[in-house]
């Protein structure tokens, strides 16, 4: 057993994904499976008044598994990278380490990469001349190259040196923006700040901007890197004046990706690419309760030609997920944004506890990958270019680190721990195995068949108040407000 909770005064996790011996949370058998109102096992002999209640009850089905695990990571943002070239050598060896190394660290599995310039970048980059380049002469990933790829391969090369066996490290590509020059504003804003001209793909672009997608994926493996999938954009419906950003509508998405982008990655012999569609809330003002993918999905060469559909946590609800699994059993889902920040659940309590709620949910909820945003941030919440220059301020987000550039001091936040939580000890190809959680308001779980045949779960306790939980034939006492990571249960859970 593995846990994570917040010291009292709430500054900082008291547990952090701390192993605890069985001793210290295997409860006796001898429970009638009933819990007095302390959240104590209510023993016979009490007084017959005492309020009781059925003991919370995780039943976990190994023989019906759900979805297959393609990975958990995070976003090696130009912002990230900047902060960790400035650590020490020593340091950053240990970081990256304690990220990627499956042996010796959290074992990250899947990175989402912005193509071009996201909101976190100390300053603008283009892969491109600024006026209209169609035949893409001067295309040049050098900024790529120079300040990104480097880390990328150090992390593929720390997870393979920890673990051979294990997958390469998936890469998922989303760009922010198309050059400016392809959009219908000119900008790679989303809108102009001044007229708020809407910034979408110039239709006599779409060729270029697949080609300029292709040759972006094509780099990447050329470096030894293993691209998993590509989106068409981030954030579809949320084109604005802050930082690069750009509208598609599910009709302009489908026609882009069913005649321009499949056919281009076919061309550059990159047909094992998934094209991932959406990649945006589970609900968003023009779209509600995924109606982009619905949309989409009713044209039948786009739906032929992509893998599924990517997600974002910060509006809606992952019900929604499910509702197009059951109707496209066949399409993947993958979340790929889910970022922490003082906008949302603050360190340390209200994060652990509501944040891993809302992974769980989404894995309950068909998610192959849950992939949070920055990997690193300052203690500001930059670097944040966009942000200082379009809304004066910081950026309030948080990454999995928080690096303070004046001491080099290194804080794991709670996103960190939620992640490693489930990182650590489910790699891709381990498998969501269905569940039923019984008398328990305020408890979370999600259950695992692991990598290696192991059965595991991940439970998030709301309560205030230590919580036996039965599991098969054993009973285990979770912490109060806490994040828990059971593994080898397949004794408990083993059937005569």
């Amino acid at each position: 057993m593995f846990t994570s909770y917040a010291n009292a005064d709430d500054t900082v996790l008291a547990a952090a994904l701390r192993e605890l011996p069985p001793t210290e949370f295997l409860l006796s058998d001898a429970s009638d499976g009933r819990v007095g109102g302390d959240g104590h096992d209510s023993r016979g002999g009490h007084d017959d008044h005492e309020e009781t209640q059925p003991m919370p009850t995780l039943t976990i089905f190994p023989s019906r598994p759900r979805q297959r695990i393609d990975g958990f990571g995070a976003s090696l943002t130009q912002a990230s990278a900047a902060l960790l070239a400035r650590l020490p050598a020593s340091v950053r060896r240990a970081v990256m380490t304690e990220l990627f190394s499956v042996d010796d660290g959290i074992g990250i599995s899947m990175l989402r990469q912005p193509i071009g310039p996201s909101d976190h970048v100390t300053r603008p980059y283009r892969f491109t001349r600024h006026r209209a380049d169609p035949r893409l002469g001067s295309l040049d990933f050098s900024p790529e190259t120079r300040m990104i790829i480097p880390w990328l391969k150090a992390a593929q090369s720390i997870r393979m040196a920890s673990d051979p066996s294990a997958a390469p490290l998936a890469i998922i590509v989303s760009p922010w923006s198309a050059p400016a020059w392809m959009k219908t504003n000119r900008s790679v804003l989303g809108r102009r700040p001044i007229m708020q001209l809407t910034g979408y793909l110039r239709p006599r672009m779409y060729a270029v901007y697949a080609e300029y997608l292709a040759r972006f994926i094509g780099h990447y493996r050329d470096a030894g890197l293993h691209v998993f999938g590509v989106t068409p954009t981030n954030e579809p419906d949320y084109p604005q004046s802050r930082w690069p950003s750009m509208a598609m509508t599910p009709a302009q998405q489908a026609r882009f990706i069913a005649d321009f982008l499949a056919p281009r990655l076919h061309a550059h012999g990159l047909d094992d690419v998934r094209i991932i569609c959406w990649d945006h809330n589970y609900s968003t003002d023009h779209y509600p309760d995924g109606r982009f993918v619905r949309e989409l999905y009713a044209w039948p060469c786009a739906l032929r030609a992509v893998a599924g559909s990517a997600w974002h946590y910060y509006g809606g609800a992952s019900r929604t997920m499910s509702d197009i699994h059951r109707i496209w059993p066949d399409k993947g889902i993958w979340v790929t944004e889910a970022s922490g920040g003082d906008w949302g659940p603050r360190n340390w309590d209200a994060a652990l506890v509501g944040t891993s709620a809302r992974v769980i949910a989404m894995l309950n909820n068909w998610a192959q990958s849950v992939v949070l945003w920055n990997i690193a941030l300052d203690e500001r919440g930059g670097p944040d270019y966009y942000y200082l220059r379009h809304d004066h301020r910081h950026s309030q987000n948080r990454g999995l680190l928080t690096i303070d550039m004046r001491n080099h001091a290194i804080t794991r936040n709670a996103d960190y721990y939620i992640l490693a939580h489930c990182a650590k000890f489910m790699q891709p190809s381990s498998f969501v195995l269905e569940h039923r959680l019984a008398h328990a308001d305020g408890l979370h779980a999600a259950a695992f068949r692991t990598a290696d045949g192991a059965i595991a779960a991940v439970v998030t306790n709301e309560r205030t108040t230590p919580t036996p939980l039965r599991i098969g034939t054993s009973t285990v006492q979770l912490p109060p407000r806490s994040l828990t990571t059971l593994t080898g249960l397949q004794p408990a859970i083993r059937t005569p």
